[in-house]
């Protein structure tokens, strides 16, 4: 487990659990709405080929596009 030296306050607690609450009603919305096909909404180039390409990724670049999400 990782523990960090920051701790948060309740309210701080609070509201990153009530984010998470609305992204995982908002994915259960889309899912109604959308069938299979919401994983184009929340994936990208899901019929590509990145399943070929897996791990081919720089490192670097890997970390770039986690650090923008």
């Amino acid at each position: 487990m990782v523990t960090t030296s920051k701790t948060l306050s309740n309210k701080e607690r609070l509201e990153k659990v009530w984010q998470a609450f609305q992204a995982a009603q908002k994915l259960q919305e889309d899912r109604l709405a959308w069938g299979i096909s919401h994983v184009d909404l929340y994936v990208e180039n899901v019929n590509g080929d990145w399943l070929e390409n897996w791990g081919e990724e720089d490192e670097e670049e890997l970390d770039e596009r986690l650090l923008i999400n």
